[in-house]
């Protein structure tokens, strides 16, 4: 991303600013013109980097105190059709088609609606089935009981700080383009205090450690090596503390913390240590000795001594602050109940 776009996205990200020219005090703000950042706005919204600009309202502040996500049971083979009839009418401002999940839930078809009254709601609600017809085999609605903050992506301040560099020294520093093979942040020191997401996939992706049954991972005895290793991991490196963990089929997601001193904290992304080789105490270390203990003892229970169990490589994410931290640790517990939706997920596919 252009360093001038990076700090538009830092200044813009908790809003637009309340006045009666937005893009004029941010352009003020940040020594632009008006044309300038609505000109790169745009932009960035074309090539996905921005989503989208849009309002984002307080229901509760709006007098809308009944807002209820209903969930509906309908044939699989017309929910395109009754999703679209369901996500026109007025009332709707969300319509999702979700997986079942048998046979605690049945429902694939939400819809989300607003009332400033209970009667209100239940009166929408009754629109929805009446939409459905015959089709509706079953329906609850879920009412929300407060409202959570909005928020979209967040870059910290330090990072802004570099891309400020960026900018004053642009017009000096030549253009480079780094080629490598690795797929780890080029001149991070992996082995700094700091938060990591990372993911390790088996060899082809083979469903070597279980399977799931009703949004469950079933471990088999391949598998139950995995957790026992993974928590073993912990306790031979006193530099390590282990977060969010799950286990399927033919992967591994977790949440790991460096903290040497001894205090957590997140990663500082800044970091331009070199780290040309794999470091002692650092997430490569970690991520090298788990997965050659746990492929010698495969190997020695199934005697195939040699053969691969883990892709070659794997990814990681440096977890920069709070909320990057949070979101990490839902995707991996609802990581189970998503299988079917899963890329990972041979059968998906197919």
């Amino acid at each position: 991303m252009n360093p001038i776009d990076r700090l538009i996205m830092r200044a813009t990200q908790a809003g637009l600013p309340l006045t009666p020219e937005p893009y004029q005090t941010l352009a003020e703000q940040l020594g632009l013109t008006k044309e300038d950042i609505m000109q790169r706005m745009a932009t960035m919204q074309t090539s996905g980097i921005i989503r989208r600009i849009g309002a984002v309202p307080n229901h509760y502040k709006l007098g809308y105190r009944f807002n209820g996500m209903t969930v509906w049971d309908v044939p699989d083979d017309k929910i395109d059709e009754l999703g679209q009839q369901v996500g026109q009418l007025p009332f709707v401002s969300h319509c999702y088609h979700r997986p079942r999940h048998l046979p605690d839930w049945p429902y694939n078809l939400f819809a989300m609606v607003h009332g400033k009254t209970q009667a209100e709601a239940d009166g929408q609600i009754v629109q929805i089935a009446e939409v459905l017809g015959e089709h509706c085999r079953g329906r609850d609605v879920l009412y929300s009981t407060k409202i959570l903050k909005k928020t979209g992506f967040r870059s910290g301040d330090r990072l802004v700080a570099v891309q400020e560099r960026a900018i004053n020294n642009q017009q000096s520093q030549p253009t480079r383009i780094v080629s490598r093979k690795s797929i780890r942040l080029p001149n991070y020191d992996y082995s700094q205090n700091g938060a990591y997401f990372i993911t390790l996939c088996t060899h082809n992706r083979t469903c070597l450690f279980g399977e799931i049954q009703n949004g469950i991972m079933q471990a088999n005895t391949y598998g139950n090596l995995i957790i026992e290793e993974w928590q073993k991991s912990a306790a031979i490196r006193n530099e390590i503390e282990l977060d969010e963990f799950v286990l399927m089929p033919n992967h591994i997601h977790a949440i790991v913390f460096i903290q040497r001193s001894g205090e957590r904290l997140l990663a500082d992304q800044s970091s331009t240590k070199p780290n040309k080789h794999l470091k002692p105490k650092s997430l490569g270390a970690l991520v090298t000795g788990f997965k050659s203990s746990v492929t010698a003892k495969i190997n020695t229970q199934r005697n195939s001594p040699g053969q691969a169990i883990w892709q070659r490589n794997y990814y990681d994410r440096v977890l920069r602050d709070e909320g990057e931290l949070l979101r990490a640790r839902e995707y991996i517990v609802n990581n189970p109940m998503q299988w079917d939706l899963d890329e990972e997920n041979p059968e998906y596919r197919k």
